[in-house]
């Protein structure tokens, strides 16, 4: 798949994800057990993205003429994101206005970062990459971001571990505690 039409579809993905998170109706259990799977999804599928990118597509794009600083500013919105989320996987109760108010600065933030990412790096992949090498950013970039998702890259402790001065996690008893894995919020 071309490298810049599989980003997009992530992109599209997030933007579902964001909308399940969001959500809200009279079952609590349901949404709170909907929320929970969102979070972790989209957590493992943010970082995935973003790691793939920096391994597999970033250094290709670094060579193209005016790529380096595009190339910078999104490996920054990368650890931007990173701390939001990490905030996001830090609220214990997802049915709380505390999570709305995190989720709000994860959605604004992420919003922000696709756009720029599609006005600037993707077109530049689109104008200057011929089809063959797109098509083999795509294939790279899709094997390790499916590695990374695998590997639960989107896990609290992993998430913590991309950020140097993040702080320790939350005290088991602050978590949720419906939560069914432990792990979600680890």
């Amino acid at each position: 798949m071309d490298v810049v039409e599989a980003i997009i579809a992530d992109h599209v993905r997030f933007e579902h994800l964001l909308r399940v998170l969001r959500a809200r109706d009279v079952d609590a259990a349901a949404v709170r057990q909907r929320r929970l799977a969102g979070r972790a999804e989209l957590a493992d599928l943010l970082v995935g993205h973003a790691g793939a990118e920096e391994s597999e597509v970033y250094p290709k794009l670094r060579e193209l003429a005016g790529g380096g600083r595009h190339v910078e500013h999104g490996a920054d919105e990368h650890a931007d994101g990173h701390r939001k989320l990490l905030a996001l996987l830090d609220v214990a109760d997802v049915l709380s206005a505390e999570f709305d108010r995190v989720l709000g600065k994860l959605a604004n933030s992420l919003a922000h970062h696709v756009d720029e990412e599609e006005r600037t790096l993707l077109n530049d992949a689109r104008l200057q990459l011929d089809p063959a090498t797109r098509e083999a950013l795509g294939t790279a970039w899709t094997a390790e971001r499916d590695r990374l998702v695998a590997a639960r890259c989107g896990s609290r402790a992993a998430v913590a571990a991309l950020i140097p001065d993040a702080r320790p996690p939350a005290l088991p008893h602050q978590r949720d505690p419906l939560t069914h894995n432990s792990d979600t919020l680890s």
